[in-house]
């Protein structure tokens, strides 16, 4: 697979996910101006809730439908779409039945109180909407539907912005429940449409076999993602109980590290958004382990090249970027900033790893890796918060991707008979010099601002390369 076609490809999706991210954060900002860090510590609980249980009644269909659609013959695929759909339906209204049920014990966990019962429902209700969502988008990318699936993301995302902006200007924590809700539904409503457009509904009949198939495997890909989403929910009660019965100091805190996690945890949403949606097929599909290995290492590279501009800015701006994507009062989330950024920067090699173990080996051994890394984030937490408070959370944020990029290099280092490349390890060593000078040198400044020097530096070197890379393939006939 040519470096320049994963190149387009992650700028495709990647291009598609920013505009979804600046939509995100123009709804955050106005939460933080009208409401403060305990608005935006209240969104963050709110969607790490829908994550949880979109999660578990997801029951991984965002991998699983690629690898049954994708890989079928033709004659089946039909099939496999009916399917699939009918399996979604269920899901879906399993999905709304179960925030119903969960919603009071959840609320009383979290909150120690029903204090904000009505917001978690209201909240809760977009998780039918992302199951779909994620169902209908499977089937565009089994389809290869790379362009449907872009447009989807940034109409999803515009129309729901407009859609919420309203009722978070006038109704409160109650107009942050509305805002997600109708963004899902906004999100949900596009994105059907797109797949009715590009894989139209058929009159085959659902076969039993099919949604067996779908079931059995998705329980594989279940694992590690209803673990990591309970993690991450974990973690933010921890914070949110790390005052004590100062519930109001806890939604501060909770605010402070949704805030360095959206600035930096929706990068790899940009970044490996081709990982799932061009690049899993194409290293399902390889010859052998090597070609797999090359595509891997492709991808690696690719993503490190699209983020290194915003990594540099996030190091060497951070002040600046918490201050305009929300509010003054919300410097506390800046120290988060570097442990957050260096996560990332570990994942931009686990996550091209995972993604290759999943397409090629055993689900198991990823789902088990998944659930280690999941475990340890919580243990570290557990440890962390009570010494260094909420930056204790970024700090096992950090560990536990670190740890995943490691067990995992060793692991493919076992499958493939070989270590990373020359070339991989030269990219990853050259960012990570980058990122650390970057950040050595703003040491000796007073001003955020002297950041736009090795950011604007950063972004030329990348966009030459990437300019570079593209042109050759166009003449060589890569891209046609």
């Amino acid at each position: 697979m040519p470096f320049a076609r994963i190149l387009r490809s992650s700028a495709l999706m990647g291009g598609a996910q920013a505009v979804t991210l600046a939509t995100a954060f123009v709804r955050s900002k106005l939460i933080a101006l009208t409401i403060g860090p305990a608005g935006i510590g209240l969104m963050g609980v709110f969607n790490a809730f829908n994550s949880n249980l979109a999660a578990i009644a997801g029951w991984g269909t965002a991998t699983s439908v690629v690898r049954t659609v994708a890989g079928a013959p033709v004659a089946e695929k039909s099939r496999k779409e009916a399917a699939v759909r009918h399996f979604g339906r269920r899901l879906a209204w399993l999905s709304f039945f179960g925030v119903l049920v969960v919603v009071l014990p959840i609320g009383q966990l979290t909150f120690e109180s029903q204090r904000y019962a009505a917001e978690l429902l209201i909240a809760g209700l977009a998780v039918p909407c992302m199951v779909a969502t994620g169902i209908w988008t499977a089937l565009l990318q089994a389809s290869g539907q790379v362009g449907a699936m872009a447009r989807a993301q940034v109409a999803g995302g515009v129309l729901g912005l407009l859609a919420g902006l309203p009722f978070i200007c006038y109704f409160g924590t109650l107009g942050i429940a509305l805002a997600i809700l109708f963004g899902a539904v906004a999100a949900a409503w596009v994105t059907w449409r797109a797949a009715a457009r590009a894989v139209p509904p058929t009159e085959a009949a659902v076969n039993p076999v099919d949604l067996r198939e779908l079931l059995h495997l998705g329980v594989i890909f279940q694992i590690g993602g209803v673990l990591g989403a309970v993690a991450t929910y974990a973690v933010r009660v921890l914070i949110l109980r790390s005052h004590g019965a100062d519930q109001a100091a806890g939604l501060a805190d909770a605010g402070f590290y949704q805030a360095a996690f959206a600035v930096t945890g929706s990068l790899p949403g940009v970044i490996f958004s081709a990982s799932s949606s061009d690049f899993y097929p194409r290293v399902a599909a390889a010859r052998d382990e090597q070609e797999a290995r090359h595509i891997t290492e492709k991808q690696v590279q690719a993503s490190l090249l699209l983020a290194m501009p915003v990594l540099v800015a996030l190091l060497t701006m951070g002040p600046l970027a918490i201050r305009f994507l929300y509010a003054r009062g919300f410097e506390p989330a800046v120290p988060l900033l570097d442990w957050f950024v260096w996560s990332i920067f570990a994942n931009m090699l686990g996550w091209p790893l995972g993604f290759w173990v999943v397409a090629r080996r055993s689900k198991r051994t990823v789902a088990v890796f998944q659930a280690l890394v999941s475990l340890l984030v919580l243990l570290l937490a557990f440890l962390l918060v009570p010494w260094f408070g909420v930056k204790g959370a970024a700090i096992a944020q950090f560990g536990s991707a670190a740890f995943y990029a490691g067990v995992l290099l060793v692991f493919t280092r076992r499958i493939a008979g070989e270590w990373l490349g020359a070339q991989t390890c030269l990219w990853l060593a050259a960012a990570a010099a980058v990122l650390g000078g970057s950040r050595w040198l703003m040491g000796f400044v007073a001003s955020p601002y002297w950041g736009l020097i090795p950011t604007l530096l950063t972004t030329s070197l990348c966009m030459v390369i990437y300019l570079k890379v593209i042109t050759r393939a166009r003449e060589a006939g890569e891209l046609a």
